[in-house]
């Protein structure tokens, strides 16, 4: 996809700004850092954007957080995140339109989702824009405007990631809680490429790992340059 715009993505707390990009992301962030692993609710793990396959005229936008879930496990939204799409429609770095989804604590955890709209601040500075009138619950898409469908919930991680292949080639790098690492075969050589598809192995699938997914289809036109 061509993208006309770029994308930001940002989960603001009560402290400030928790991570934010601000140009297409080509990579894949799961249990990082010590801080992710502490506040799942707060690690973003990757977006993506891309055309319907519904209806042409629609863009479809995914965050995803809160990574390594076990396949049957349960996880929530952090109801003290501010979770934001930022988008830049005229490649000066600078988001115009900002969509955000806004979690509660109830049981069933509320969503409110604000935008696509011009935000009342740009930058590391954010402030919670207006609400649509129409909430929806996780787990159920549901419409906060004509024209927008959300869904927010649970999702089968659709990274891939031969992580089998990545302790080879980086066995000194920190291992996420819960993930073994192969112990060090002194005859094996450490790797410098990945291995050929046919022989990679999908450790996020085999394992099972889920995400929080967050997911905001609306008309390309609410969302291009005017």
């Amino acid at each position: 996809m061509q993208s006309k715009y770029k994308i930001g993505l940002c989960a603001l707390g009560a402290c400030g700004l928790l991570g934010m990009l601000v140009v297409p992301a080509i990579g894949s962030d799961h249990a990082d850092t010590v801080e992710n692993v502490a506040n799942p609710g707060q690690d973003i793990s990757d977006v993506y954007v891309f055309p319907s396959r519904e209806n042409s005229d629609n863009v479809v936008f995914v965050m995803n957080v809160n990574p390594l879930i076990p396949r049957g496990g349960t996880a929530r939204f952090d109801s003290n995140v501010l979770y934001q799409f930022k988008i830049d429609t005229n490649k000066d770095n600078v988001e115009d339109l900002v969509i955000q989804a806004k979690f509660d604590n109830s049981p069933q955890q509320i969503v409110r989702i604000a935008g696509p709209v011009k935000p009342s601040s740009v930058g590391t500075t954010s402030n919670i824009e207006q609400f649509r009138s129409v909430t929806g619950t996780v787990g159920t898409a549901f419409s906060p405007m004509n024209g927008m469908r959300v869904f927010a919930g649970v999702r089968e991680d659709p990274f891939f990631i031969d992580l089998e292949q990545l302790f080879v080639i980086l066995p000194d790098r920190g291992v996420p809680p819960g993930l073994s690492q192969p112990p060090e075969n002194p005859n094996q050589p450490m790797a410098t490429s990945w291995r050929p598809p046919s022989e990679a192995r999908d450790f996020l699938s085999a394992g099972g790992y889920n995400v929080l997914s967050i997911v905001v289809e609306v008309p390309k036109s609410m969302v291009q340059e005017q």
